[in-house]
C-alpha cells in the first residue's frame, strides 16, 4: 500500500474548498499493511473508520499516536508549507491511507480503544495527542502586528499556526527513534460551526416593482429645463407630418381646379341676349 507523498496528498488540493463540513483523515505506518477496502477521496466517518480498524486488527507496529486537531479541514493540508514535518514522516513511512473529506464526525477515542483492544497481550502502546485548534477568526492583519512569523496565512485568514506542526514533530522524532509505529491524523471536535448558505428568493411582484421604481428614478432625475428648444420639444411628429403631406396635396389639387378654371375663354357676346343663341333661332 505504499504511495507517493504526492499522489497521498494531491487530493487534499483538489477537494481543498469542496465541502466546509468535512475534515480529513490520513494514516501512515513503517509497518506494511493490506490494500484499503476503499480508496475513494469522499467517504462516510464509519467508512474510513471501519477501514482504518481492518488495516489495524493485526496489531502491525509497536507505537501509535492518534492526532486529533479540531477545525482541521482539506485546505490546510493541501499547503505543503502549512505542515512541512508531516510530509516528511510521510516520505519515511512504508503505507499510507489518505482521505480528504470524510464526512461526518470522526471519534478518534474509538480508534484508540479499538487499538488497545486489538493489541492487548501485545508490547505495544497507544499514545493521543490533541493539538490546538485551528483558529479562524483571526484576520492575518492582526497576526502580522503580533509579530507571528511562523503562520500560515490561507486566503487572508490565519488558518494554521506552525507550533502544532512543530509539536507534532517532536513527537514524531521520538518515535521514529523506535522503528516502529503508526501515526493517525484526524480532526478533532469542532470549535466552530461551519457557515451555512441560505439562498433567498424574492418575490416576483416585489422585483417588477423595485424596477419601476428605479424606472420612474431615472425618468425624475431627466432634468430638461436647460435643454435646446429642439431637443426640449418634439415638432414634426408622425402625425404632424401626415397631415402637412395631406394639406400639400389638396393644395395640390385646389390649384390645379382653379388654374383650369381660369384658362377657360367664352367670349362676352355669348351672354348677350341679342347676340345669344336664343336670338339666333328668331332670327332664322
Amino acid at each position: 500500500m505504499r504511495l507517493s507523498t504526492t499522489g497521498a496528498l494531491a487530493a487534499f488540493c483538489a477537494t481543498a474548498r469542496a465541502f466546509s463540513d468535512s475534515s480529513p483523515f490520513i494514516l501512515f505506518s513503517t509497518a506494511k499493511l493490506p490494500e484499503p477496502a476503499s480508496l475513494e477521496q469522499l467517504q462516510s466517518s464509519s467508512q474510513v473508520i471501519e477501514s482504518a480498524k481492518d488495516l489495524l486488527k493485526s496489531c502491525p507496529t509497536t507505537k501509535y499516536l492518534v492526532v486529533s486537531q479540531p477545525n482541521l479541514n482539506a485546505a490546510h493540508l493541501a499547503a505543503g508549507q502549512a505542515v512541512p514535518n508531516l510530509y516528511r514522516s510521510l516520505e519515511n513511512a512504508e503505507s499510507r491511507l489518505s482521505v480528504a473529506e470524510v464526512v461526518g464526525h470522526l471519534d478518534v477515542k474509538e480508534l484508540s480503544d479499538y487499538i488497545r483492544e486489538s493489541c492487548d497481550g501485545k508490547s505495544a502502546s497507544t499514545d493521543v495527542l490533541e493539538l490546538e485548534p485551528i483558529a479562524t477568526t483571526q484576520s492575518a492583519k492582526t497576526l502580522k502586528e503580533n509579530g507571528m512569523p511562523c503562520s500560515i496565512i490561507l486566503d487572508g485568514r490565519v488558518d494554521v499556526d506552525c507550533g502544532a506542526d512543530d509539536r507534532l514533530a517532536m513527537v514524531l522524532e521520538q518515535y521514529q527513534a523506535e522503528g516502529s509505529y503508526t501515526v493517525i491524523y484526524a480532526a478533532g471536535p469542532r470549535t466552530e460551526a461551519p457557515k451555512t448558505y441560505t439562498a433567498e428568493f424574492q418575490d416576483s411582484t416585489h422585483v417588477e416593482l423595485k424596477r419601476q421604481l428605479q424606472h420612474l428614478g431615472k425618468r425624475a432625475l431627466n432634468d430638461t429645463s436647460n435643454l435646446p428648444l429642439f431637443e426640449k420639444y418634439q415638432f414634426f411628429t408622425p402625425g404632424i407630418f401626415m397631415a402637412l403631406f395631406v394639406l400639400v396635396v389638396l393644395l395640390s389639387i385646389l390649384y390645379s381646379g382653379i388654374s383650369a378654371l381660369s384658362s377657360l375663354e367664352v367670349s362676352y357676346g355669348a351672354f348677350d341676349k341679342e347676340m345669344g343663341p336664343a336670338a339666333q333661332k328668331k332670327q332664322q
